[in-house]
């Protein structure tokens, strides 16, 4: 069954996808000591035909240990062609090369592999947001190719979207809220509001 916010976020995605930074959004994490922690991230797609949206990130990031404390988080994405705002919530989880869920795991794969090698070459660097070290050398060590196994470092993340805030402005406000039955299948609501 369709789905109304993805199908929105779909046609808003390809009809703002001349836009180089039409994939990149906001992610809102919890720090450790109850502060919001905000990055843009890159979306990489919906897992599987689920609701669930997918990025990357370097298991060494300080978004993986806040998201160890508190998995929840908040996604914004801003369309300035089309003046649209979707704002989705949910719990994220890190599939790392270590996951019990061997389906996630060839996700996470795929999510490599789809990378380019620029993209891939980060997650052999120093970890991220650390201390610089001299060391140049550091950041050419070589990158595992597509379709080789992806480095420790690298992590595919995915929210399960439970609620969402879509404005088209000016004027078109709607909420999206969901309830998940014990296998996780969700039931979804809308309501149109105030703008």
């Amino acid at each position: 069954m369709a789905v109304a916010w993805k199908s929105t976020l779909n046609k808003a995605l390809e009809a703002n996808k001349h836009l180089k930074y039409s994939t990149f959004f906001q992610l809102a994490t919890v720090r450790p000591d109850g502060k919001p922690s905000v990055r843009t991230v890159v979306f990489r797609g919906f897992l599987d035909e689920s609701t669930k949206i997918t990025f990357t990130t370097d298991t060494r990031t300080f978004k993986v240990e806040h998201v160890k404390q508190s998995p929840w988080a908040e996604a914004c994405w801003y369309f300035p062609d089309s003046r649209e705002q979707f704002r989705l919530g949910g719990d994220l989880v890190i599939v790392g090369p270590d996951h019990p869920d061997a389906h996630l795991r060839e996700a996470r794969q795929d999510a490599w592999n789809s990378m380019s090698t620029g993209g891939r070459s980060w997650f052999g660097w120093p970890a991220s947001g650390r201390p610089r070290e001299p060391n140049k050398e550091e950041f050419e060590k070589p990158i595992p190719d597509k379709g080789e196994e992806a480095l420790p470092s690298f992590a595919l993340v995915y929210m399960d979207v439970d609620t969402v805030d879509y404005v088209l402005l000016p004027d078109v406000r709607v909420g999206y809220g969901s309830t998940a039955d014990k296998g996780g299948t969700r039931q979804w609501h809308e309501q149109e509001l105030n703008p």
